[in-house]
């Protein structure tokens, strides 16, 4: 009896020495998952303050985001933020809010009908949520991030490419410039109105998918990424990217990571810096 108390006792010991000697990772304070939604745009943020969507793709990829939302464990959205009205980035937004509760939905403001903008006009309704028009300047807090509106001023949005929200995410020493659809016209504007600093970020989620209009040679050097994302189908009708574009990223050093090549890709940051997520 005695042997069999000691060889229990052993037991728990060693059980609670090899539970303090494991080492956990700590979690990310941000993951950023830029979603493959073929041809358009969407990104899922986890913050501190609960999920954030920043675009929901086309209509012909809605039911596979839904899915994929569900497989990541979303539940519901702090905030949903669609950066202007183009099929290839609201065409999925209906179907995700008929899924998931959005407790903010934040919009450009500008004034625009078609068949996307009309079916998340019913969904909109149908949720009880009022979209919010947001402007340079808004800004939120969530967790250990910050999220920033840069680009159009308030009320002064159109309702094509270069009315797309710019948005700066900051988290410690990680930073992303979010870029929407705009092309160059919007970005001789930021350079106009803003310091290079405050352009200045880690990583740029590309505008309008890497077309040749979009990520001027000034303009990357303000932003002096580290990396690029680009959102794309594989083998789309627009040649996106742009060959031109690809070589003015890799003229500035930057790299480059592609949906249409790579799929879902994913960035967790932990206040210090960030790394992509190995498959």
């Amino acid at each position: 009896m005695k042997r069999l108390r000691l060889a229990v006792c052993i037991l728990v010991i060693v059980l609670l020495f090899g539970a303090c000697g494991k080492k956990t990772e700590p979690a990310p304070l941000l993951e950023v998952i830029c979603l493959d939604v073929g041809q358009g745009n969407s990104t899922l943020l986890r913050t501190g303050e609960g999920d954030v969507l920043i675009d929901a793709g086309p209509e012909a990829a809605q039911d596979a985001l839904v899915r994929r939302l569900h497989a990541l464990g979303v539940e519901r959205f702090a905030l949903v933020i669609l950066t202007h009205p183009d099929e290839d980035h609201i065409g999925g937004a209906d179907g995700v809010l008929r899924e998931f509760p959005a407790e903010r939905v934040w919009v450009n403001g500008a004034a625009e009908q078609n068949e996307s903008s009309l079916r998340l006009d019913d969904a909109l309704l149908r949720a009880g949520a009022a979209p919010e028009a947001v402007g340079a300047g808004d800004a939120v807090r969530l967790g250990e991030a910050v999220l920033t509106v840069l680009f159009p001023l308030r009320g002064q949005a159109e309702a094509g490419n270069e009315g797309s929200l710019v948005l700066k995410l900051h988290c410690g020493a990680f930073s992303m410039l979010v870029m929407g659809d705009a092309g160059g016209e919007t970005e001789e504007w930021l350079l106009e109105h803003y310091d290079p600093v405050q352009l200045r970020a880690s990583l740029l989620h590309v505008g309008h998918h890497g077309s040749n209009g979009s990520s001027g040679a000034d303009f990357l050097r303000a932003v002096a990424p580290e990396c690029a994302v680009i959102s794309c189908g594989a083998a789309n009708s627009y040649g996106h990217p742009d060959g031109r574009t690809l070589a003015r990223l890799e003229a500035e050093g930057i790299t480059v990571r592609r949906t249409d090549l790579e799929g879902e890709i994913r960035i967790s940051a932990d206040g210090e810096g960030y790394a992509f997520a190995k498959e």
